[in-house]
């Protein structure tokens, strides 16, 4: 266990992704379609059949169900291809282990899904006690409605711990993310199905540079949404004066900016955790690169 610079998750993060980002991009755009596909099938008629049968509640029933199935296969596809990606990067020339992938990939979505609600848990506890501690502070519930933010009834006191208690809960969340970053990288490396391992060992590796990881976070999510603001601004104006405003160039529009924008992230995205893993475990996966 090493301490990470902020540097040299960026530069790992940029060296996996130039090194795999042909089979990202096979793997991400494939799933992607697939995803696509499903969602069509499955709800494709499922919202309209809501609006017209709005105060059913069997329909409304059947219809988020078929949400909520749609979403776990999504989320089981997209976990499984995470996991080959990150396994095909780190042991480059390995056979892709479809059956490992596609039930570490839910696994570890199974415990990320356990931990971010113990996280939301706490943070609702801490915000309760809070709560009370500083209630006077606070002018009471009554106090907080529109009306009174409205009316300058709330004291400047009262907003600025609101303020500070929004900010730290956003940094309590970011710190938890960066404990837990490099759990699905170190499933993949240790070809395990078990989540337990991979949360555990990023708890133990992390602890070093997780200041450090919270601070790569917030400068990676900020350089994301620089890029996702420009390519939209760009690639929408652009698109939007070639295609017009008809049915068919609204398609190709959304097929070109998830081309162009939400696939490119969503590569970044997955380079991450591989990123802060080799600058906190260099020795792991030495041929990551290769």
């Amino acid at each position: 266990m090493i301490k990470m610079s902020i540097g040299a998750a960026f530069s790992e993060t940029f060296a996996f992704l130039k090194a795999n980002w042909m089979q990202m991009l096979l793997w991400v755009g494939g799933a992607l379609v697939v995803v696509g596909l499903l969602g069509y099938l499955f709800l494709g008629s499922t919202f309209t059949a809501m609006a017209m049968s709005a105060g059913d509640p069997s329909a409304a029933f059947g219809a988020l169900g078929k949400i909520f199935l749609f979403a776990l296969i999504a989320s089981v596809i997209l976990y499984g291809v995470c996991m080959l990606i990150w396994r095909g990067g780190m042991h480059p020339g390995e056979a892709p282990n479809f059956a490992w992938a596609f039930q570490a990939g839910p696994a570890f979505a199974f415990g990320t899904f356990v931990v971010m609600i113990a996280a939301y848990i706490v943070i609702i506890v801490i915000m309760l006690i809070l709560g009370l501690v500083f209630g006077a502070a606070l002018g009471g519930m009554g106090s907080m409605s529109p009306e009174a933010l409205a009316s300058g009834a709330v004291g400047g006191g009262a907003i600025f711990v609101m303020i500070i208690l929004y900010i730290a809960v956003l940094v309590l969340m970011l710190w938890v993310q960066a404990r837990f970053s490099v759990a699905g990288p170190v499933m993949a490396d240790r070809l395990t199905r078990n989540p337990v391992t991979g949360f555990a060992e990023s708890w133990r590796i992390t602890g070093a540079s997780q200041w450090k990881i919270v601070g790569f976070f917030l400068l990676f999510t900020l350089a994301m949404l620089a890029y996702m603001f420009v390519a939209s601004l760009i690639f929408g104006g652009i698109l939007g004066a070639i295609l017009g405003g008809s049915a068919v160039g609204a398609v190709l529009s959304l097929i070109v900016m998830a081309a162009v924008v939400y696939l490119p992230i969503m590569m970044f995205s997955f380079s991450m955790p591989i990123g802060i893993y080799r600058a906190i475990a260099p020795r792991a996966s030495g041929d990551v690169f290769a």
